[in-house]
């Protein structure tokens, strides 16, 4: 055989197996069966490693937190809050032309059933007219304030941040307990409200 045909008979055999390859290319079957990543994401592949699940978390560290980030629009000249809404909900705040916008955080520790029990007997009380014992939500929630707020963004009319502080006990103490109470009650509003429905689900 002479190189001109053999030649010819290496380009023929290929052609084919080139067709072969662009269609499995275009259909994706080569690159899932070469691709050890690809197959990895899909289902695992033996001797890939996976990314490991976490395990569910069922008891309470003291170390836990629970963070809540804030979108807050105000008044440019007079400061005055007008719009409070948890961050990361996809408005685009460019369009409030004569606002100001800013993102505060608020860090809470996480209590514990017994915490929530003890918060709950403290704030029952006896309703004679309903005759049951019923749960005062606002005491509650000012349990929740004092025991389990433990850092915030806020800033006092100098600019800078007002420190919270604890005492022994682990409660605010009298100063940082003045400061909180002094915050306007549609942001503590929305803060407890967020902290009762992801922690408390209640």
């Amino acid at each position: 055989m002479s190189e001109e045909t053999k030649v010819q008979a290496t380009e023929q055999q290929a052609a084919p197996m080139a067709d072969l390859e662009a269609d499995e290319r275009r259909t994706g079957n080569k690159e899932a069966a070469v691709n050890l990543d690809a197959l990895a994401g899909v289902q695992g592949v033996q001797g890939v490693p996976t990314e490991t699940e976490a395990a569910p978390s069922f008891f309470v560290q003291e170390s836990d937190r629970y963070r809540l980030e804030l979108d807050i629009l105000f008044d440019k000249k007079t400061g005055k809050i007008t719009s409070i809404s948890r961050k990361d909900l996809g408005i685009d705040f460019t369009q409030f032309q004569i606002f100001a916008h800013s993102v505060e955080w608020f860090e809470f520790s996480i209590p514990t059933y017994e915490d929530i029990s003890t918060y709950r007997q403290r704030c029952s009380t006896f309703r004679r007219d309903a005759g049951k014992v019923l749960v005062d939500a606002i005491q509650m929630r000012n349990f929740l304030l004092v025991w389990h707020l433990r850092d915030w963004s806020l800033r006092g009319a100098d600019g800078k941040k007002v420190e919270l502080k604890t005492n022994p006990e682990g409660a605010l103490d009298d100063v940082s307990i003045k400061q909180v109470y002094q915050v306007s009650p549609t942001l503590v509003d929305v803060i407890l409200t967020n902290f009762e429905k992801d922690v408390i689900l209640s």
